[in-house]
């Protein structure tokens, strides 16, 4: 029996100091004129003047305060200010501080200082237990060279984080990231945000659904419908993710990888499996399942790489162009750009020039390598270097029906071009060249060595299924 006495006393005494603890009475340290009116209010004193009060490591001052000792709470007027210790001070018109919950509910005019950050508001309640403040109406926040703003939020002293919702916009010298709702760490400036943020500099504009990005590292994730717009030029890229890195200026993108080229008077259409941009070099790497378009071309390739300063693209691994009823293949295919134009297309080992007449039936020119010369994006000649061969069908002027085959063979040629339609060939070597009829044409004699034929409308699907 006595164990028992003895133990619930212990936990009596334990809850009497824990209450005690908790409810610890607040401290009128000074006031001007103290006011007790029993008829009015049984437990409140009204403080005028200089009035100084403290609760723990927290002191209040305001210019006047009624004060409820049953309670402990105190309602302040008036250049109210709260401070604890030196890092932490809270200021405003009107306050209701409930000691027995350490809370402070701060309205009009609030300036909330913590460290280098400082958010004024219309109002805030602090709760100096858990270290958290509260705001309801539009609050800004301003740290170091920053500019943070957002209709409601909450700020956790102990992580220096804020949680922002609605119309959250974070500003800098550098750019603007605005969200629905964000995340963010005073100290690393990370932010991690959900629902249409958007990001914006002097050189792009960004927009996803999701995502995080560390301000100090110019790097970034982001993931669904994320849209990115460079300003300068216009180009857009649209991807399912893009992981960005180097001060924001390399990025990688994957997932229904889209990106839209304003050339002069068109735009040239691109999709892959990932895209690798690189600002600081001025380059656009795309690779698997390559295809694009554009008004005057079209074309797949297993990867594809852009230069812009060079103002070259290159085509690697089974690259084919489409240009008119022209189709290029080769091992590799390099374009040379002048004024957002192709200028000369360069087709190394195994190149080969395919024009379809029908079904069963095609002009063909393969050699080595070859150059194609255009004017306004328009196949104009061909240089056709080492291992020349060409087979092209004769057609009756009268009938428009093929009445033979030319097969000519010449390690060097050189082709020119009129209206899309072979107009001259200029042999530079002597060459051997048959004229076979066409009742005497096989089927071996349609196909020369590196004969290839793709599908030129599957380029269109595909850029069109990633639209969509």
């Amino acid at each position: 029996m006595k164990i028992k006495l003895s133990y619930c006393l212990l936990i009596n005494l334990a809850l009497l100091f824990s209450t005690a603890q908790a409810q610890t009475q607040i401290e009128i340290i000074n006031a001007d004129k103290i006011v007790y009116k029993k008829k009015i209010n049984e437990d409140r004193q009204v403080l005028t003047g200089n009035v100084r009060t403290k609760h723990e490591d927290r002191y209040l001052n305001c210019d006047s305060a009624y004060f409820y000792a049953n309670d402990n709470r105190i309602e302040a007027f008036s250049r109210i200010k709260i401070w604890q210790g030196d890092t932490l001070e809270l200021e405003g018109d009107y306050l209701i501080y409930h000691g027995n919950h350490h809370l402070a509910e701060m309205q009009n005019n609030v300036k909330f200082k913590h460290n280098e950050m400082t958010l004024q508001s219309e109002d805030l309640n602090f709760n100096f237990k858990s270290n958290e403040g509260y705001f309801d109406t539009r609050g800004t926040i301003t740290h170091q060279n920053k500019s943070l703003s957002s209709r409601k939020g909450i700020y956790y002293t102990n992580e220096q984080k804020f949680d922002f919702y609605g119309d959250v916009t974070v500003l800098d010298k550098k750019e603007t990231l605005e969200a629905d709702s964000l995340e963010y760490w005073l100290n690393t400036e990370i932010a991690t945000f959900s629902s249409n943020g958007i990001i914006t500099n002097e050189d792009f504009e960004i927009k996803a659904q999701n995502g995080w990005i560390n301000r100090l590292k110019g790097a970034a994730k982001l993931s669904n419908s994320v849209a990115i717009t460079q300003l300068k030029d216009g180009t857009k890229l649209y991807a399912d993710t893009c992981l960005i890195s180097d001060d924001m200026n390399k990025s990688i993108s994957y997932g229904n990888v889209l990106v839209h080229f304003p050339f002069e008077e068109d735009t040239f259409h691109l999709t892959a499996d990932t895209l690798i941009s690189n600002q600081n070099l001025n380059t656009i790497k795309a690779y698997y399942k390559v295809y694009f378009k554009s008004e005057a071309l079209s074309g797949q390739s297993d990867s594809l790489t852009y230069n812009s300063n060079q103002k070259i693209i290159n085509l690697n691994y089974e690259p084919v162009l489409w240009m008119e009823e022209f189709q290029l293949t080769a091992d590799s295919i390099k374009l040379l750009l002048e004024d957002k134009k192709i200028k000369q297309a360069l087709l190394n080992s195994k190149a080969f020039i395919l024009s379809s007449i029908d079904s069963v039936s095609a002009n063909q020119i393969s050699g080595l390598n070859m150059k194609a010369n255009f004017e306004n994006n328009k196949l104009t000649s061909i240089d056709v270097v080492g291992n020349g061969e060409s087979i092209y069908y004769v057609v009756d002027d009268e009938t428009d029906e093929n009445i033979g085959l030319h097969k000519i063979i010449c390690s060097n040629m050189f082709i020119t071009m009129e209206e899309n339609r072979l107009k001259n060939i200029n042999f530079l070597e002597q060459p051997t060249a048959t004229m076979y009829p066409i009742k005497d044409v096989t089927t071996e004699l349609k196909l020369l060595k590196n004969y290839k034929y793709f599908k030129k409308g599957e380029v269109a699907t595909k850029i069109e299924n990633k639209t969509k």
